[in-house]
């Protein structure tokens, strides 16, 4: 076989002892209810199809591609969605298992293999549902609320169909299979990126863009000093990403005043990035 190809049942997927990162130049999540539920819907006919024929049939659910890093961590490169919402699945079975919503075993799933580097509301929106904090503590903007309405759909979806959860979910994680896929380690990344995206299609010139700035900051070595520069390129990035309000909005206020000037907003203060990351450095990494 290829190695770098490799097929995983979604248990051995979520139980990989490889760390799976999310890096930050991909988009945040955004799959919403129709995308949440046409997978899970597809996960449960294919399984009531194999039990109508009495036939335990694999369902492949599509690929995964990643890029080891030197530090033998996995790049998530295309998946991320799907993958993420696997997460998501796993982590609300394993709630109402201990809720005893519902009678199946989740003690196999003891940890979390996947993360978002340098998206702290997003590893801390993650690491809360895993703990098993109640949802409605979770809506702030300390949160990831894209990925808490994920799981809220995930949650609705699978309650509204309990008497099938325990053979859609033991079908799931035995019979669903991601092919990972390794791109090798002298791949261009860069056009990569530029090409292709987790459904074949061009990226739009402004990710191409993001994955250029992103692909400087990634060469840095000292390792606080990358994650210092990619969360304030983060940061910029999304704030400015809504058209529909003044970019001063998408910063806090303490923020707003150390930028764009304490008394109005109207100023820039920075003169040039490296200016702009001695001015937000502090407040982002609190």
């Amino acid at each position: 076989m290829n190695k770098a190809v490799l097929n995983y049942t979604v248990r051995e997927l979520l139980t990989d002892a490889k760390k799976y990162l999310v890096p930050m130049y991909q988009r945040n999540y955004a799959w919403e209810e129709g995308e949440i539920n046409q997978l899970l819907q597809d996960v449960l006919d294919y399984q009531q199809k194999s039990q109508a024929e009495a036939k335990t049939k694999p369902y492949y659910i599509g690929t995964l591609v990643v890029f080891e890093r030197s530090d033998g961590s996995l790049e998530v490169i295309d998946g991320q969605q799907r993958f993420t919402t696997l997460t998501l699945i796993a982590m609300c079975l394993k709630r109402l298992a201990k809720e005893s919503t519902i009678s199946i075993d989740m003690d196999w799933y003891d940890r979390l293999n996947l993360d978002f580097e340098s998206r702290t509301k997003s590893s801390k929106t993650f690491a809360s549902l895993y703990q098993g904090v109640a949802l409605n503590h979770l809506q702030s903007a300390e949160y990831n609320l894209d990925v808490v309405n994920g799981f809220a759909l995930v949650e609705k979806w699978l309650l509204s169909r309990k008497g099938q959860i325990a053979d859609f979910s033991d079908y799931l994680f035995k019979n669903v299979q991601v092919a990972r896929v390794s791109v090798p380690d002298d791949t261009d990344l860069n056009h990569y990126f530029e090409v292709m995206n987790n459904r074949g299609e061009q990226l739009e010139k402004h990710e191409v863009v993001k994955a250029q700035l992103m692909s400087v900051f990634n060469n840095i070595a000292e390792k606080s000093t990358r994650e210092a520069n990619l969360r304030v390129l983060s940061k910029v990035w999304d704030s400015t990403a809504n058209m529909e309000k003044y970019v001063q909005y998408g910063f806090t206020p303490d923020e707003r005043h150390v930028v764009f000037g304490k008394n109005d907003w109207g100023q820039f203060m920075p003169a040039d990035f490296g200016d702009l990351l001695s001015l937000l450095g502090a407040e982002l990494a609190s």
